[in-house]
């Protein structure tokens, strides 16, 4: 045995305890600072936000106040002329005369005019709208109307007509007339002829928009905030982005990310006053602020647009400047905590490196002395007196080891010869199934099964379970199977047989240990049976319907306990599809987490779920079971199972319809079988010899498949193959395999022989030439079992 070699890992710095320590101890400052850091930082958003939202409101309503104060004296002047014209001492130039003078006062007005509807304000003239503006200082004058400049198709003199009331119009370009951006207020002139007050025209006083462009340009908020007019229609009059000027802001909203962009606008044009988020209407789109409120006299709205990051500017720096004084602070204090907690720790450190040593088998390493009485001192003196006990330790270790592994080994080898003495080849007639299976609590057990034939037609089955464990029971097992095989071969009945082995245990038996037994003999011609149950757990019988009954009859004590026993038998006999099961109480003692036994009646419930299933089925199945039922305990008992399943064949498939079945196992030495099998009955069904070729290459090709594809484990499989003649000229082959899901009808060999050799890819040939060869091929998948059912006629 190698001397003991205890690995401890390497400690790095970062994994060592000066620097957890001070990672810990530097979290914990870092969390304390940084808290109030959260706090006071969403504190001060909010205390920017709130003041940026007052300043911005306060700001709005006063820029409305200023444009409300250039609007007013536009409207009140033509509204007094209006009505001053409805007396008829005074003319049209008298009118014009005043408005002259307005716009030479009012710096925002650029021009006047009174238009008139056709021949009400000259003779003879269909249009008739004398015009005065303002060009470079001076004032101007003309007379507008003509087929181009169609005064009554515009919109200054259209709406004042249809409503007969004052309206702004929306801004736009005066073609013709002031050839410049502006804003045209119009007022309805009427006059009283012969008794009917009667529209005569238009008074209009026209403001440029280059006015309340120097009004919004002189709103001013963060670095890049900028203000915005619109009209009561969405036009932007006033802009100091130009490509924005003249657009309809809802087209421009409408290119931004955020929803509460067009809600914002859409609230702005109802004539509602407030604050909120928006995308800038700039290139950029940068998310910014809106505040905005109505100018009454309009309809219009004004608006001020500033980015959300300027307004944090400035607090941003600040905790820029505050994170990095905060950073070289704390790497600062984590080298300077660093360095004294390895300082303190030092001492530790070394008797680490001693303890490296020690365990790597050097016990001979001495371990720095401490003078002090301290914690690290203890630790010391407690590692010598673990080095001692240590070394102590391992020299028991490995004389203990080497004996263990010595008995592990004979354990095995015991367990090796035991489980190769249970017979393994599951070979019955084809009418018969069998299967069994023993799972040994410990490498050792005491439970066995076995089976052999007496004669041809007499199979001799057998279960016991030796009271105990391990290698005495695994011993008086053996004796027992030996004494069954040597007494049953000589002809005599089994309860005889079961006499002769019982005083033969119960000869020089100190232990005075003692086997449960039930031995059976079946005639496999008839499907009768004889049986004798020494102290046995009763066998169960499974019929193909819905009832499990148990056979209950007990023929003597168990094998080992009373030398001069007598021993009786039991009759039974096999109906179609029914299988006996045999068990140990390995079984029905079986116990889960709650402590609860698998049971007698779980059992039954258990086998009932499984009928019409094949012996194979149901003794794994049962094992499966219990497995799933005792998962999380240990396995405390042997568990034997054994299964025996009898299926009628009757003269009908026998003569009439020409059946033959066989049960085959996975393995590619059943083709000899198979080729015996198909030579005999094409013989006695008089099958033509190149049918029945085709038939045995045909099988050949789907049993090659089968073993070599079916399954993943190594485990022996069962494969039916059934044959019959349905028909004077017809032959049906059902192969029959519980193998993974495989549908050859869905294999593509359409290209098998379109391509050259060197392209074709492997596989695919024999499938080609089973569909070539058979006059039908059909596949099914049922009860997890692939079903391949092949038809040739002749």
């Amino acid at each position: 045995m190698k001397p003991l070699r205890i690995k401890f890992p390497k400690i790095t710095f970062y994994r060592g305890i000066a620097f957890r320590y001070s990672i810990f101890f530097l979290v914990a400052i870092a969390l304390i600072l940084f808290i109030p850091l959260v706090v006071g930082y969403g504190t001060s958003s909010v205390l920017i936000m709130l003041q940026a939202k007052n300043d911005a409101t306060t700001k709005t309503n006063q820029t409305v106040t200023r444009i409300e104060n250039v609007l007013q004296p536009t409207e009140l002047v033509p509204q007094t002329l209006v009505r001053a014209m409805e007396n008829p001492n005074i003319s049209n130039n008298d009118v014009m005369r005043i408005a002259r003078e307005f716009i030479l006062q009012d710096p925002y007005v650029f021009g006047t005019c009174l238009a008139f509807e056709p021949y009400q304000g000259e003779p003879g003239s269909y249009w008739y709208a004398p015009y005065t503006y303002e060009n470079n200082g001076n004032l101007r004058s003309k007379i507008l109307g003509s087929k181009i400049y169609d005064y009554f198709k515009m919109d200054w003199y259209r709406f004042p007509k249809i409503t007969g009331k004052p309206a702004w119009t929306e801004p736009y370009y005066d073609k013709g007339g002031g050839d410049t951006l502006m804003c045209t207020y119009s007022v309805p002139v009427f006059r009283n002829l012969n008794g009917i007050r009667k529209f005569v025209g238009v008074l209009t006083m026209d403001v440029s928009l280059a006015g309340f462009a120097k009004i919004v340009s002189e709103v001013k908020v963060s670095d890049t905030g900028y203000g915005i007019l619109i009209s009561k229609q969405g036009k932007i009059i006033v802009s100091p982005i130009a490509s924005l000027t003249d657009k309809n802001i809802l087209d421009v909203a409408r290119q931004g990310k955020g929803v509460g962009t067009m809600w914002a606008i859409r609230d702005m044009l109802k004539g509602n006053e407030g604050f909120s988020n928006m995308d800038g209407l700039e290139a950029k789109k940068r998310p910014s602020f809106l505040s905005y409120a109505p100018v009454p006299s309009t309809g219009w709205s004004f608006g001020i647009i500033f980015p959300e990051d300027e307004l944090y500017d400035d607090m941003n720096s600040f905790i820029k400047v505050m994170s990095w004084i905060f950073g070289i602070s704390i790497t600062i204090l984590l080298i300077t905590t660093v360095l004294i907690t390895r300082r303190m720790t030092r001492p530790i450190v070394r008797l680490v490196e001693a303890t490296h040593k020690i365990g790597h088998g050097e016990f001979d390493t001495k371990l720095p002395v401490r003078k002090s009485k301290d914690e690290v001192a203890q630790l010391t003196r407690a590692f010598a007196e673990m080095r001692d006990e240590l070394r102590s330790y391992i020299i028991n270790l490995e004389e203990t080891t080497t004996a263990k592994e010595k008995i592990e080994s004979e354990l095995k080898v015991a367990h090796t010869i035991q489980m190769d003495m249970l017979p393994r080849g599951f070979l019955t007639p084809d009418n018969w199934d069998l299967y069994a299976i023993l799972n040994p609590a410990k490498a050792v057990g005491g439970d066995l099964y076995d089976f052999f034939y007496l004669d041809p037609e007499h199979l001799c089955i057998a279960v016991g379970d030796v009271a105990g464990k391990g290698v005495p029971a695994a011993l008086f097992m053996m004796v027992t199977r030996t004494l069954l095989r040597a007494k049953a071969l000589a002809g005599i009945p089994i309860n005889m047989v079961m006499e002769s082995i019982n005083r033969e245990l119960c000869q020089d038996n100190p232990n005075q240990m003692f086997v449960t037994f039930f031995a059976a003999v079946v005639d496999l011609k008839n499907g009768t049976m004889e049986f004798c149950n020494a102290g046995h757990n009763f066998p169960l019988v499974v019929d193909g319907g819905v009832t499990v009954k148990r056979l209950k009859e007990r023929h003597g004590f168990p094998l080992g306990v009373q030398e001069r026993g007598r021993y009786t038998s039991g009759f039974y006999t096999f109906s179609d599809r029914e299988v006996l099961v045999l068990t140990t109480d390995g079984i029905t003692d079986a116990l889960n987490t709650r402590e609860e036994f698998f049971s007698e009646i779980r059992l039954q419930e258990t086998l009932l779920r499984m009928a019409g299933k094949s012996a194979r089925e149901i003794t794994t199945g049962l094992s499966d079971e219990i497995e799933k039922f005792s998962e999380g305990t240990d396995q405390a008992d042997d568990i034997t199972i054994l299964a025996l399943q009898y299926q009628v064949i009757t003269d009908i498939k026998r003569d009439v319809m020409n059946y033959e079945m066989l049960k085959l196992k996975n393995q590619l030495t059943e083709l000899d079988r198979i080729a015996v099998k198909i030579e005999e009955i094409s013989e006695q069904w008089n099958i033509p010899p190149k049918v029945s070729m085709e038939l045995n290459l045909v099988i050949e090709e789907l049993f090659t498949n089968v073993v070599f594809y079916a399954w993943d484990d190594q485990s022996e499989h069962e494969i039916l193959l059934e044959l019959t003649m349905t028909g004077p000229d017809t032959v049906q082959v059902r192969l029959t395999d519980d193998g993974k899901p495989f549908n050859l009808l869905e294999k593509k060999v359409d290209d098998v022989f379109d391509k050259p050799l060197e392209e074709r890819k492997i596989g695919g040939l024999g499938i080609h030439f089973v569909r070539e060869m058979m006059s039908e091929v059909l596949y099914q998948r049922s009860d997890n079992k692939n079903i391949v059912i092949l038809t040739r006629k002749f």
